[in-house]
């Protein structure tokens, strides 16, 4: 049997599972470990936590979830199965540095590693990226909706597919009509615009650039965009109308489909909303397998009247947590930045965090 200590395949597992999808790239976990006693907590970093919209609160334990879901694979193909728990509210304020512990976990005993499932899982993780250029009319056949059913089974999901051919145009209408609110708000704009990476040339450890939005743009486009979408400018853009344009366009490409899925959980709380995000992480990674892509939609879950307006769309009784669009891309998505390894993992002896090592 191959030998690998845990921290070192703990350390090499979240090198991968830092490629985990989140709400502006924001990538909100870290991960504490003690290796005097053996365990850790994955938890809600501090510096990164979202506060522009409440609902953002919803979307870091979903993206906490899919992170989760990724490492523990991954550190199971190394040869340790993961032995994990809800953390009691005394325990989720006991970090240092009063960061927001979720889960408390503990390697099982060693067993053999999975070497060639791993590089697949590994490659599989590598590839994924969220494509929000047009996609393929591939019909998702009744095998494969099953497949998906079958793959939620453990989770506290609902899942419903949507078509375009029944769905698009009234998907896109809510759009076109909702899709300005990530404008209105200036709290929320605000903390968006931090996030978006106009200097290709450097490199960071959060946030998105221009073309993971919008594919390969010109310098004059970056720049009419840095200017043009500034939040101090909001009232200027509103008048140009630039927020109702991006709204069409992206309605466009909502109309266009060709699938839709909408996930919300059967249990309430911030328990059910990590586990729901371990179940979006187990299907994100499917769909990849099918080399198939999502692009979420978040607009329309993040805002209250445009969450009750698509559930009342989908003839949904539960409000959605989630919702994408998805299927066949007709191109890649592109990478965007990600932090180092050293800054999601941290240390810990008898509740003491050494500092964290500063991300590339």
């Amino acid at each position: 049997m191959t030998h690998c200590t845990f921290e070192h395949a703990l350390a090499e597992t979240i090198q991968l599972a830092r490629l985990a999808p989140s709400s502006h790239n924001c990538q909100p976990w870290t991960v504490h470990f003690d290796p005097v006693i053996h365990c850790g907590y994955l938890a809600i970093d501090k510096r990164r936590k979202l506060t522009g919209l409440p609902s953002l609160e919803r979307e870091m334990l979903l993206s906490c979830g899919i992170f989760f879901h990724f490492l523990e694979q991954l550190v199971r193909l190394r040869g340790y199965p993961l032995h994990w728990r809800w953390c009691d509210a005394q325990e989720q304020q006991a970090l240092a540095g009063e960061d927001r512990a979720l889960i408390r976990f503990m390697p099982g005993p060693e067993q053999p590693q999975q070497q060639s499932a791993f590089a697949s899982l590994s490659e599989q993780l590598q590839q994924r990226h969220t494509v929000r250029s047009a996609y393929r009319n591939t019909a998702l056949s009744a095998q494969q909706h099953s497949e998906l059913n079958t793959l939620l089974k453990p989770y506290p999901i609902t899942l419903g597919i949507y078509y375009q051919h029944t769905h698009g145009k009234a998907l896109a209408r809510l759009t076109r009509t909702y899709a300005g609110l990530d404008f209105a708000n200036r709290a929320a704009w605000r903390e968006t615009y931090s996030y978006i990476r106009f200097d290709e040339r450097r490199q960071y450890e959060d946030g998105f650039y221009l073309h993971n939005l919008f594919g390969p743009v010109s310098g004059s486009f970056k720049t009419f965009f840095k200017v043009a979408f500034h939040p101090r400018l909001s009232g200027l853009n509103k008048l140009l109308g630039l927020p109702a344009k991006m709204a069409q366009g992206l309605a466009e490409l909502v109309e266009a489909g060709p699938q839709y899925l909408a996930l919300s959980t059967t249990k309430e709380g911030d328990e059910a909303l990590f586990r729901a995000g371990l179940g979006l992480g187990a299907m994100w990674l499917r769909l990849q397998q099918w080399g198939w892509a999502m692009h979420p939609i978040s607009v329309l879950v993040q805002h209250d009247n445009a969450r009750q307006a698509l559930a009342e769309s989908l003839s949904q009784a539960e409000l959605p947590v989630f919702f994408a669009r998805f299927g066949e891309p007709n191109e890649s998505g592109s990478p965007a930045p990600r932090r180092h390894w050293q800054s999601i993992l941290v240390s810990d002896t008898h509740g003491q965090a050494q500092p964290r090592t500063s991300g590339q």
